[in-house]
């Protein structure tokens, strides 16, 4: 897959803390190819139906990269900003997530702890 090879490049060429991962489809299908490329994930909001645990300590996650399905993206993000921690170094999107990003970018604008990590 792309998006893991992607991945795989940022990690060798950039000093990263921790990658929010951003994708569409089956959720367990990626995190099974990142593993398999040897990322550490951590999978959120893989059930869309089921309420959010936002009293995750992400700092304390073992986990290089934090997977979560783009129906969630947004609830997250809020989360995040609310709560005001930082425990990531980017937010990537799988490469059929260009609507995802375009949503993301404009909905985030103005948040520039949020614009300036997308790649």
């Amino acid at each position: 897959m792309d998006f893991v090879d992607k991945l795989d490049t940022m990690y060798n060429t950039h000093l990263i803390y921790r990658t929010i991962v951003v994708c569409d489809g089956d959720i367990c299908e990626y995190k099974r190819l990142l593993e398999k490329k040897d990322f550490s994930v951590y999978l959120t909001g893989a059930d869309v139906d089921a309420e959010f645990d936002f009293d995750i300590n992400y700092d304390a996650l073992d986990c290089r990269v934090i997977l979560i399905e783009s129906k969630r993206i947004e609830d997250f993000l809020n989360n995040v900003i609310s709560k005001k921690i930082n425990f990531y170094t980017f937010i990537t999107f799988t490469n059929d997530n260009d609507d995802a990003k375009d949503a993301i970018t404009k909905r985030y604008s103005d948040n520039p702890e949020i614009i300036n990590n997308i790649v």
